[in-house]
């Protein structure tokens, strides 16, 4: 059995959230990092754009601005992602793609399953049924909605797999942060938003974000067959991390990338 790393939960940026993300993923394609599961939050609230969309066709900027909330682009494909940071915790993971063939997941999708397979292992430790499915991108459904959706990037026979684990959500507020799509208005959104999507948290009996996090790593573990070892981030990915957030992830050159 395979020991990874486990990063407990902690709550950054934006810019930092996705500057760590990318900083696991370097190390570990040099052999510096071992596989790697991590949980975070986001403070305050971000939006985040997949890194082939237009900021100005995703975001309603000047709102996220007076709000206080930050935007970023992601490594990762997918659309445009509001992080709530009261309603939301995200996972992410990074291995060789390798690593997950041997488990039998060949195509892109089954190894986007296998490791949303943590998830929805992790919440059946609850009594829940979550339901893989594929909206765009492979998404976890709970009483058919939407409750997470996942992202990739692949990279020198690497992987880093991030995603939502929506508690609650706020339609009307996320649909001020994201645009509507052209010709579509925003209460349409957010009527489509409380129609298609779900929080967990109500679902779980005296929820408890200590516990779910200790369902998930068991889920996680079971899927993928490991253990977890908890660790903490090494000063090198810190630093990249840091690199990354200067020249990168704050810098409005790489966010307007494709205005």
């Amino acid at each position: 059995m395979d020991t990874w790393r486990y990063l407990p939960l902690d709550i950054r940026n934006g810019f930092w959230n996705m500057a760590l993300d990318e900083a696991i993923l370097e190390m570990a394609i040099v052999k510096k990092s071992p596989n790697t599961l991590r949980f975070y939050k986001w403070k305050p609230s971000t939006a985040s754009i997949g890194r082939n969309q237009s900021l100005n066709n995703e975001i309603n900027l000047d709102f996220a601005i007076k709000r206080g909330f930050n935007v970023v682009r992601r490594i990762t494909g997918g659309g445009a992602v509001f992080h709530d940071e009261t309603r939301e915790i995200t996972y992410s993971v990074v291995c060789p793609i390798k690593f997950l063939e041997n488990l039998g997941a060949k195509s892109v999708i089954e190894q986007f399953e296998i490791i949303t397979q943590g998830i929805i292992q992790g919440l059946t430790f609850y009594g829940l049924t979550p339901q893989k499915d594929i909206i765009h991108c492979p998404a976890i459904l709970l009483n058919g909605k939407k409750f997470s959706g996942n992202a990739q990037v692949r990279k020198k026979s690497y992987i880093l797999q991030h995603g939502t684990i929506l508690l609650d959500l706020d339609p009307d507020l996320m649909y001020s942060v994201l645009k509507a799509p052209e010709n579509v208005g925003k209460s349409r959104m957010v009527r489509s938003v409380r129609a298609k999507c779900i929080g967990i948290e109500n679902y779980i009996q005296n929820y408890d974000e200590e516990k779910l996090i200790t369902s998930l790593k068991r889920g996680f573990q079971q899927s993928l067959g490991i253990s977890l070892e908890e660790k903490i981030f090494s000063e090198e990915e810190e630093d990249i991390a840091k690199s990354l957030v200067n020249e990168k992830y704050s810098n409005l050159k790489w966010l307007k990338k494709y205005e």
